[in-house]
This record gives C-alpha cells, sequence and structure tokens, in this order.
C-alpha cells in the first residue's frame, strides 16, 4: 500500500512539473502558442510573439516609421501602380517601334506589288507569294495594333488609379502630418517624410523589374 501511495505521488509530481513547464519543439511550438489564451511567462521565449506578428511595422518594414497601417497600405498600391505604368510605357513604345516598322515593310510589298502589275513582267507565282507574304504581314500589323490600343487603354486606366491614390495618400498626410506634407498643387512632398521613400522603395523594388 505503501508502495502504491509512492508510485501515486511520483506520478502526480511529474504531472505537476510538466503542467507548470512544458517542454514543446519546434513542431508544437507555434500552434501551442497560436491556441493558448494565456499571456506566455517571462520563461516562454521560443514561440513567435504574436504582437510583432500582426503589428503592421513588423509585417512590412521599421522604415515605414512613423506610417501607419493605412499609409502603408496606400504607399505598397501607389508602388505597384508606378511600376505597372513604367512597365506599360515601355511596352507601348516597344509596340510603336514595331508597328512602324511594319508599316514600312507593308509599304515596300504593296510598291512592288503595284509594280509587277504594271510591268507585266512578274510571273503569276511571284505575284501569288508576295500577295501571301503581304497577307500575313498585314494580320501581324492589325494584331499589334490591338495589342497597342488595350495597351493605352490599360496604361490610361492604371494612370488614373495612381492619381487617386496619390489624392489618398495626400489626404493621409494632411490628415496625420499636417506641416509640410503636401505641395500647392496637391502633390505629395515627400522630403519631410523619410519613412514614405523607405516604404515606397521597398515595393517598388521588389516587384520583377
Amino acid at each position: 500500500m505503501k508502495l502504491s501511495i509512492a508510485i501515486l505521488s511520483s506520478i502526480l509530481l511529474a504531472c505537476s512539473v510538466t503542467v507548470a513547464n512544458p517542454v514543446l519543439d519546434s513542431s508544437t511550438t507555434s500552434t501551442a502558442t497560436t491556441t493558448s489564451s494565456a499571456y506566455p511567462s517571462a520563461t516562454e521565449t521560443s514561440g513567435p510573439d504574436l504582437t510583432k506578428l500582426f503589428d503592421p511595422y513588423s509585417v512590412y518594414m521599421s522604415d515605414c516609421y512613423p506610417i501607419d497601417f493605412d499609409g502603408i497600405t496606400l504607399i505598397e498600391s501607389l508602388a505597384e501602380g508606378v511600376h505597372k505604368l513604367e512597365k506599360l510605357s515601355r511596352y507601348i513604345d516597344t509596340k510603336r517601334e514595331t508597328i512602324s516598322e511594319q508599316k514600312k515593310v507593308v509599304g515596300e510589298l504593296m510598291q512592288e506589288i503595284d509594280q509587277l502589275r504594271k510591268t507585266h513582267s512578274g510571273r503569276r507565282s511571284e505575284m501569288k507569294e508576295l500577295k501571301f507574304t503581304l497577307g500575313a504581314k498585314l494580320e501581324d500589323l492589325r494584331r499589334n495594333k490591338r495589342h497597342l490600343r488595350r495597351s493605352i487603354k490599360e496604361y490610361s486606366d492604371t494612370n488614373q488609379q495612381n492619381v487617386r491614390t496619390r489624392a489618398m495618400l495626400g489626404e493621409y498626410f494632411a490628415k496625420h502630418h499636417s506641416v509640410g506634407s503636401t505641395n500647392s498643387d496637391g502633390t505629395i512632398n515627400t522630403e519631410p517624410y523619410p519613412g514614405f521613400t523607405k516604404c515606397f522603395d521597398y515595393f517598388y523594388y521588389r516587384l520583377p523589374q
């Protein structure tokens, strides 16, 4: 009987020690920390700090200080919009150059076909080949023109969205940092706010260049 009591006491003691200071491996630490409703004790430092996890400065970067989460979100949106606008601008310029070259080729083919018709010196097979080539070039030209129109429309829409985002940022800075936050024309004056530039660069330069 005494032996049984001693064994039972040992088991209870072991249980009390385990509950008071459980030892968790890496696979269970995050789960236990997430599901626990109590604050971690001073000795429990291995689990993630949830106060930092959901702090916008920790999620994004400390360089955004003193800009808060709302401002960070607007800056991220603006950085993505500016990046998209620049890519569209390069694409439009390239597409215009391509279209210009294609127009020259089409013009040369049409002149060659017209010359063959006038002189009657071209063989029927040669004329047929030239017309086939001209048709293919015209189709490529029409396709590139469609792409260009869509890109110009997308550029316009993106630019308008960027204007709205800049206006919202202007309102944000005017509300939270009223001194020197905007220029006389309503554009953002970023110089007094180093956090703005750092935030913008963070989001901008992590995008595919």
